[in-house]
């Protein structure tokens, strides 16, 4: 995900045992003449142990392996996240690929992505599951944070739960210690869920997370997507500590989706299209009424 303003990608990062051995010095030796030593033996050369054959159990055993971790990746539920770094979408083509998308919506107080209309329209129209999200600035008023991305969703707050994108950028977070930044976080959580009747899934990576959070724990019953880019997605990611499990995971930024230009970041959901459906039908009270009625 990525700022309007020179927006920044997700990083993903994240004791010691001392062995104390109690040694004694062994007794002296009685003394004894001395003794020549006999002459030794010539030096024997031993020919290295062979390397274990590899059997064609093995092979089959290995590629079997091989076959199991890319069946796991296949049967994942797998969707993308767009903003106006995308700024063509062909839907109907990208539909085929994609089971989800997460649009961006808003930044600090008063930001709207620029395609941010239609990229939700067009994504409802071909009937993909969408969820929002707002790029968060410490340095700007939280209610007005929460004003400038609720304000956009009571007509159409989407099917899956709204996103918080919590991220470092330009240093802002450094500005804070992580208590009072995980008050600015509970009380923007706060405000969303009394707005749209649903907590916000908090996006976020190790590194901001744990240095800029301090890992609280009023946010471990929040949805979590998780940034984690690892070298093969068959790699389970880390979980920050206080989480037991991650709703969705952004294993890459640099996918390649057919429909739409470009690289685009992809994610996946933890669980089964059947899940996935649920998860959209999920209404709490009050979310989904229209601004008229608020």
């Amino acid at each position: 995900m990525s700022s309007l303003m020179d927006g920044m990608r997700p990083l993903s990062m994240l004791g010691s045992v001392v062995l104390l051995v109690a040694c004694s010095s062994p007794a002296a030796p009685p003394q004894a003449q001395a003794v020549v030593p006999a002459a030794s033996p010539s030096p024997t050369r031993v020919a290295p142990a062979a390397p274990p054959a590899v059997t064609g159990a093995t092979q089959e055993k290995e590629a079997s392996k091989i076959q199991q971790a890319s069946a796991t990746q296949e049967a994942r539920v797998q969707g993308i996240d767009v903003s106006h770094y995308q700024p063509t979408v062909d839907w109907d083509t990208v539909k085929s690929s994609t089971a989800f998308v997460f649009v961006k919506a808003t930044d600090s107080t008063g930001v709207v992505d620029s395609h941010f209309s239609s990229h939700w329209s067009g994504a409802k129209k071909v009937g993909l599951p969408r969820g929002a999200y707002h790029f968060f600035h410490p340095k700007h008023d939280v209610d007005q944070q929460v004003t400038n991305f609720t304000q956009h969703l009571k007509n159409d707050p989407g099917e899956l739960p709204p996103v918080v994108d919590v991220e470092e950028f330009k240093n802002e977070y450094q500005a804070f210690t992580c208590e009072q930044l995980a008050g600015m976080m509970q009380r923007f959580s706060q405000g969303v869920e009394k707005a749209l009747g649903r907590k916000p899934m908090i996006y976020t990576n190790h590194q901001t997370w744990r240095t800029s959070f301090c890992d609280h724990p009023y946010f471990n019953d929040h949805p979590l997507w998780l940034a984690q880019y690892t070298g093969h997605p068959s790699q389970e990611p880390k979980l920050p500590p206080g989480w037991n499990s991650w709703l969705f995971w952004q294993y890459s930024e640099s996918g390649k989706v057919v429909g739409i230009p470009g690289a685009v970041d992809q994610s996946y959901f933890n669980g089964s299209a059947h899940d996935l459906k649920a998860l959209s039908s999920t209404r709490m009270p009050g979310e989904g009424r229209l601004a008229a009625d608020q």
